[in-house]
């Protein structure tokens, strides 16, 4: 798929929505990251039902391709990596649904899309946080334009903390 000049949309998580995300989160590239799909499904539903996450469908050329989230990584205790950032930094989560979609660049795209929107609503950098070995997302991440700025090592693994700042994603824009 030739991404230069293609469509991304996004559309806010409902729950006619939910039966795709389950079906999404059960596919083994997504499962191996994100857990057990009964329970991320319900994350999911009840992050955007109390605001914790806005989440979003993103449609790639009209067709759904994937889940993107942004969420406040500073108000979590549960990630302490992120106890310094400021209130105004928004952490982003993604997948990408259908496996026929993996590998041809559309993470990218749907990242740069999103982040075009928060940094339009006033963010001055965005995080993601990818688990170290997961090499396909922190490729798609950093051809996105995320650089690492630091790791987190605890029991559950290594975590490798990217960011994108305004001034670096306007540069390349």
């Amino acid at each position: 798929m030739a991404t230069d000049q293609v469509h991304v949309s996004f559309e806010r998580v409902a729950d006619d929505h939910l039966p795709m995300l389950h079906a999404w989160l059960s596919e083994p590239h997504v499962r191996q990251w994100w857990g057990d799909p009964d329970k991320e499904v319900v994350l999911i539903r009840d992050g955007c039902a109390t605001g914790e996450v806005d989440g979003f469908i993103f449609h790639v050329a009209g067709e759904p391709a994937g889940y993107i989230q942004s969420w406040t990584p500073s108000e979590y205790d549960e990630e302490p990596w992120a106890k310094d950032l400021p209130g105004d930094v928004p952490g982003v989560d993604i997948f990408i649904g259908p496996p026929e979609m993996t590998g041809k660049g559309v993470a990218s795209l749907a990242l740069r899309a999103f982040a075009q929107t928060l940094f339009a609503a006033g963010a001055p950098r965005i995080v993601i946080d990818p688990d170290a070995g997961n090499r396909r997302a922190v490729r798609a991440y950093a051809k996105a334009g995320f650089v690492p700025f630091g790791e987190w090592i605890d029991a559950s693994g290594r975590t490798l903390l990217m960011e994108l700042t305004r001034t670096e994603f306007e540069r390349n824009t």
